[in-house]
């Protein structure tokens, strides 16, 4: 299976999904004037991704800003990752880097571990 590597830009955060390490990392930020375009791929490829049944996936997230239909995404991405550790037992985790002074992003990642019934890391990156 291909990778699925999107630069990231002012509005949209870098997508580098590897399917080969099992290492999917969403950099950035996340304001896109039409999130689910920008998003609609990485799920699909997601999608297929999962179909290959990797027995262990590391999801990296390390936003400094994202919208509320971002989140809304972002939230379809995780459930997603949770349905599939669900279904298969296999190993799923979700590392959310978040810029220690950040305190609004923190509060967000803690509410997606709360929601999604995947195991979160929490890593503080000093500015």
């Amino acid at each position: 299976m291909e990778n699925l590597f999107i630069e990231g830009t002012t509005t949209t955060p870098k997508i580098d999904f590897n399917a080969k390490n099992d290492i999917l990392i969403i950099y950035g930020r996340s304001i896109p004037e039409h999130p689910i375009n920008f998003y609609k791929p990485v799920e699909s490829w997601l999608t297929e991704y999962l179909q290959t049944n990797p027995q262990k996936i590391s999801l990296e997230i390390h936003l400094d800003y994202l919208n509320t239909h971002s989140t809304e995404c972002l939230y379809i991405l995780l459930k997603k990752l949770e349905t599939f550790m669900i279904e298969t037992t296999n190993n799923v985790s979700v590392i959310w880097h978040y810029d220690e002074d950040d305190e609004d992003l923190f509060d967000m990642g803690e509410n997606f571990a709360e929601m999604i019934k995947i195991p979160f890391k929490f890593n503080p990156i000093d500015q």
